[in-house]
C-alpha cells in the first residue's frame, strides 16, 4: 500500500509537471525554496556549535518545525492530493494499511526531504562523538515523522471538519489569528533581534519546560548522547517515538471516521424571500446589492477584509515600535492596504464560479460589463477605504502623530482606486478557476494556475504603488500647508483621481472581456467551490 501511494504521489507530480508551464514553474520555485530552507537550516544549526545555549536553541528550531507543519498546510494552502481521505473513501482499503500509506505518501517530496536534510545541522552544532553522531540521525528522523503525524492527524481532522458549513465557516476565522501572529512575528522579532534585545541568552528559560516537549526531546537526546549518558538519551529518543506512536493512532481513528462520515452539506436550507436594494437601480444596482449580502454574509469575504486590515497595520508596526517615526511609515501601509483590497478581488470570475455562468447570460454588452465590474467596485470602495484610513488613524495615533492619518486618507482614496481598476483588468487578462482544497477552507487558484494568481498579485501591488505615485509626492510636499488645505482640496482631488483611475480600468476591462466571455466562462465552470 505504501508503495503504490508513493508511486501515485509522483505519478500526480509527474502529470502536473506535464500539464502546462505554470505548473513547471510553480514545481521549480517551490524545490528552489526547499533546497534553500535545506540548506540555510543546516548552517544555522552548525553555528550553534560550542554555544552554552546549543542544546536550547537547537530544541527552539525543532519547535519552529513542528509549528511551520502544523500552520504550512493552512497558510499555503496544501497541494498534496493524495492525501485527500475523500478520493480514496469508495475503495475497499483496510484504514491501517492506507494511514501507513498516506504516511508514506507524506514523506515524499522536495519538502520533507529538505527538512531533513537541513536539520541534520545538528550533527555538526550539536552533536559530538560516534554516539552523538548516531543519536542526532535517530532522533532527526523522529523528528520529522512526529512533525508529518502530527500534520496529518491535524489535516485529517480539520477535513472532517470543513465537511459541515458552520465547520468551515469557523476554520476561516481561524486563519486571522494565524495570519496576525505571523505578521506580527514578523515584523516585531527580527526588529528586536537587530536591536540585540533577543540573543542566544533569552532562549535559556524556555528550556525547563521545552525539554519536556517532543521537539526538546529529540534535542536534549543528542546532548545526552554527545555527553556520554546513553541511557538517558535512549529513554528520551523512547518516549518521542511513544508520542509519535500515539498520534498516529489518533490519526487513524480521525482517518476512519473521516472515511465513513456522511456530507452534510448538501441539505436544503430556508431561503427567504427578501426584496433586493439597490435593485432599482439597474444591472449596478442589483450587482452592487448581491455583492454587498456576499460581504457580509460569507465567511472568506470576512476574512479577506480582516487580512486587509492586519496588513495595513503590520506594514507599520516594526517602525513604529521606535522612538523616530516618519509619514512614509504610515503612508506605506496606506498603500499597501489600498492595494490588497484589489489583490482581493482579482479574477472575479473564478471567484464568483459556475453561478457566472448564469450571470454572463445578462452581459451580453460592453455597457452591462461596465455595469457588472462598476457594481462590484463600489461595494469594494465602500467597505474598503473607510477600514483602510481607520487602520492608518490608528497606526498615526499609536505613532502619537495623529496629523499623519490626515496624510494617509488621500493615498488610500487614489490607491484603491488603482487596485480596483487593475483588478478588473487582471480579471480580464487572466482568468483562471479556483479550488478548495482538503486542508483549508480558503479558495486557491486550481493546480496549475499558480503563476495568474502570482501575476495578478504582483501586477496590482506594483500598479497600485506606481498610479499612487504622484498623489504621494503631493502629500509629502503639502506635509507643511494648513490642515484646510490638505483635507479641502488634496483628499477631494485624490478621490477625483481614484475614481478616474477605478472607471478607467472598468472601461477597458469591459471592452476587452465583451471579447473574451467564452475564456471566462470556462474559469467559472473549472472552479470547485465546494
Amino acid at each position: 500500500m505504501a508503495r503504490l501511494l508513493v508511486q501515485l504521489k509522483l505519478r500526480l507530480l509527474l502529470n502536473a509537471l506535464r500539464s502546462s508551464d505554470a505548473a513547471k514553474i510553480s514545481f521549480l520555485v517551490s524545490t528552489t525554496f526547499a533546497v534553500l530552507l535545506a540548506i540555510g537550516t543546516f548552517l544555522l544549526l552548525a553555528t550553534f556549535r560550542g554555544k552554552s545555549t546549543s542544546v536550547d536553541l537547537t530544541a527552539v528550531i525543532f519547535t519552529v518545525f513542528v509549528f511551520g507543519w502544523l500552520i504550512a498546510p493552512i497558510m499555503v494552502f496544501g497541494v498534496d492530493g493524495t492525501l485527500d481521505p475523500a478520493t480514496l473513501a469508495l475503495y475497499p482499503l483496510g484504514t491501517r494499511k492506507l494511514a501507513g500509506g498516506l504516511l508514506a505518501a507524506s514523506a515524499t517530496g522536495a519538502w520533507p526531504i529538505a527538512n531533513v536534510v537541513g536539520l541534520l545541522g545538528v550533527t555538526v552544532g550539536l552533536a559530538s562523538g560516534a554516539l552523538g553522531e548516531i543519536v542526532a540521525v535517530v532522533a532527526v528522523v523522529l523528528q520529522v515523522l512526529f512533525c508529518i503525524t502530527l500534520s496529518r492527524f491535524v489535516t485529517t481532522s480539520l477535513a472532517g471538519l470543513l465537511r459541515s458549513r458552520r465547520g468551515r465557516d469557523l476554520a476561516v476565522f481561524l486563519i486571522i489569528p494565524l495570519f496576525a501572529l505571523y505578521e506580527f512575528f514578523g515584523q516585531v522579532v527580527p526588529k528586536a533581534a537587530a536591536e540585540g534585545k533577543i540573543t542566544a541568552a533569552s532562549f535559556t528559560g524556555l528550556d525547563s519546560w521545552m525539554r519536556w516537549l517532543p521537539p526538546g526531546l529529540a534535542a536534549h537526546a543528542i546532548q545526552d548522547a554527545s555527553d556520554g549518558r546513553p541511557a538517558t538519551a535512549l529513554a528520551r529518543l523512547a518516549a518521542l517515538a511513544a508520542v509519535t506512536v500515539l498520534f498516529g493512532l489518533l490519526w487513524v481513528r480521525s482517518l476512519s471516521r473521516a472515511l465513513v462520515t456522511a456530507d452534510t452539506t448538501t441539505q436544503a436550507a430556508r431561503v427567504r424571500g427578501a426584496k433586493l436594494p439597490l435593485a432599482g437601480f439597474g444591472l449596478r444596482g442589483a450587482v452592487a446589492a448581491r455583492f454587498w449580502l456576499y460581504q457580509r454574509r460569507d465567511p472568506t469575504s470576512l476574512v479577506y477584509w480582516a487580512v486587509i486590515a492586519v496588513v495595513t497595520a503590520a506594514v507599520s508596526a516594526r517602525s513604529l515600535i521606535g522612538k523616530n517615526h516618519h509619514p512614509a511609515i504610515i503612508l506605506a501601509s496606506a498603500i499597501l492596504g489600498a492595494a490588497f483590497v484589489g489583490v482581493f478581488h482579482v479574477n472575479s470570475a473564478g471567484q464568483t464560479g459556475p453561478p457566472f455562468l448564469l450571470e454572463a447570460t445578462a452581459l451580453s454588452r460592453a455597457r452591462d460589463l461596465r455595469a457588472y465590474f462598476s457594481g462590484q467596485n463600489v461595494v469594494c470602495w465602500v467597505i474598503g477605504a473607510p477600514l483602510v484610513i481607520a487602520v492608518c488613524f490608528g497606526l498615526a495615533a499609536a505613532a502619537g502623530r495623529p496629523g499623519f492619518g490626515v496624510e494617509a486618507a488621500p493615498v488610500v482614496l487614489a490607491g484603491i482606486g488603482a487596485a480596483l481598476g487593475l483588478s478588473n483588468l487582471f480579471s480580464v487578462a487572466l482568468p483562471y478557476p479556483m479550488a478548495r482544497r482538503t486542508g483549508t477552507p480558503m479558495l486557491v487558484a486550481a493546480q496549475g494556475y499558480g503563476g495568474y494568481r502570482v501575476a495578478g498579485i504582483l501586477g496590482t501591488l506594483a500598479g497600485t504603488a506606481i498610479a499612487a505615485a504622484p498623489v504621494i509626492i503631493l502629500v509629502l510636499r503639502t506635509a507643511n500647508d494648513a490642515m484646510a488645505v490638505r483635507i479641502g482640496v488634496l483628499v477631494p482631488a485624490a478621490a477625483i483621481y481614484g475614481f478616474a483611475l477605478a472607471f478607467a480600468g472598468v472601461r477597458l476591462a469591459a471592452a476587452a472581456a465583451a471579447g473574451r466571455m467564452p475564456e471566462l466562462s470556462e474559469a467559472a465552470s473549472r472552479s470547485a467551490m465546494v
